[in-house]
């Protein structure tokens, strides 16, 4: 069996933004796993992130000997170039020359007869995010399989991203059908996707948990700050200000001097100025800000915490949550969507928009060493149910009964 493995997701290796985060490593980890088992791969990436692929693959070890799928349409070739070209430029020129790449993608693209004689050697095509070239729609001869994470646009647009051809996630949403197989890494998700994509057989789409690199253990140091540790996107549906707000409630009301909080995580532009104003009122001395982690100091971050909060407002698995929980770190997290499926009864589930939970979470962890202790030791315990090994075995599995 050859497998076509989209890695548009890989192109961003280098990248140290937002865009470098869940996804990412979940189309790293994958391959990887795919990789170690021999399987017989070769890559294909979206056109607008063709050059990126092609520099990345050139430098990063294990991707070497791994052949590119070329890409053929002039047109395509064009558009690619555009974006890589203007890769170090402002945010906004390279906003604008994206967009513009979207918007001839969902409008314009037409099939190319060159790339779509490239694809009768493949017999499976899997993604895992991005959606299908039109070349690979309308290949018969490959089973296209891929991995939705959530419907976040979908619910957050009221289905208007299945019309606003400009958003990043018309081409996501817009090529789902009843042919192709789909998986999701939640249970939620996967009802979700039922719900808002009746079309989708139930017999086309299959959960399979994610996991967490090997590199997430617990690893104490002589670490004399305490804080609470957060890592995420900094963006609005992550409930970030919901965390700090509450964070300052609980230190003040219980007079604690000794805590920090820690923040990790890239900010997306549209919300760093709502951020920042909300944090104003507040004692900023109390917050550190670490911005991008690098992948060797997150399992140390995690370790030493004395505890880790993700508020999220709604999540398709919530990779950090297993990240922690690996490395021994206590969890207080939100009770909605997918995330008591990953944190089960090994942390502290709260209403992500109720205040009273949050602070009485917060002193409990804090106050209460024995309970504080046995959600660590749960986590780790937990843990050991999600590893990238099973989820690429039930994909495999799945990919081979149909």
């Amino acid at each position: 069996m050859k497998i076509l493995y989209d890695a548009t997701e890989l192109s961003y290796y280098f990248e140290k933004n937002g865009h470098r985060a869940g996804v990412f490593f979940v189309a790293l980890n994958i391959f990887r796993e795919l990789k170690r088992r021999n399987t017989e791969l070769v890559f294909c990436c979206n056109f607008k992130r063709y050059f990126f692929l092609k520099d990345v693959m050139s430098k990063v070890e294990e991707f070497q000997g791994i052949r590119l799928l070329e890409e053929k349409s002039l047109l395509n070739l064009l558009f690619a170039k555009l974006n890589y070209a203007f890769k170090d430029s402002p945010r906004k020129l390279q906003y604008a020359i994206l967009s513009i790449s979207r918007y001839y993608e969902n409008l314009f693209y037409k099939k190319s007869s060159k790339n779509a004689d490239l694809l009768t050697e493949y017999d499976v095509y899997f993604s895992p995010f991005n959606s299908p070239s039109k070349e690979i729609m309308m290949a018969d001869n490959i089973k296209r399989f891929r991995m939705l994470h959530d419907v976040i646009p979908i619910m957050e647009n009221k289905n208007n991203a299945l019309k606003n051809r400009r958003l990043w996630s018309y081409s996501i949403y817009a090529s789902i059908n009843k042919k192709d197989f789909y998986v999701t890494n939640s249970e939620n998700t996967r009802n979700d996707v039922l719900k808002y994509f009746p079309e989708v057989p139930n017999d086309n789409i299959r959960t399979t948990y994610l996991g967490a690199d090997d590199n997430f253990i617990p690893c104490k140091t002589q670490e004399h700050l305490k804080y609470v540790f957060s890592l995420c996107t900094l963006g609005k549906r992550k409930n970030l200000i919901f965390a700090i707000k509450n964070f300052f409630e609980f230190i003040n009301r219980y007079k604690i001097d000794d805590l920090y909080l820690v923040l990790g995580g890239g900010i997306w532009a549209k919300f760093e100025k709502e951020l920042y104003q909300a944090i104003g009122e507040f004692d900023k001395s109390k917050i550190i800000f670490k911005g991008y982690v690098k992948d060797e100091e997150l399992p140390i971050l995690y370790s030493n915490a004395l505890m880790f909060i993700y508020p999220s407002l709604y999540e398709g698995f919530g990779l950090p949550i297993l990240e922690a929980m690996k490395c021994g770190c206590p969890v207080i997290t939100s009770n909605t969507s997918s995330l008591p499926e990953v944190i089960g009864n090994a942390g502290i589930q709260i209403n992500p928009q109720n205040d009273v939970e949050l602070i009485e979470a917060y002193r409990k962890m804090y106050f209460d060493t024995f309970f504080r202790e046995l959600c660590a030791e749960r986590g780790l315990i937990r843990a050991k149910n999600f590893t990238w090994e099973k989820c690429v075995s039930e994909l495999l599995k799945f990919i081979e009964e149909n």
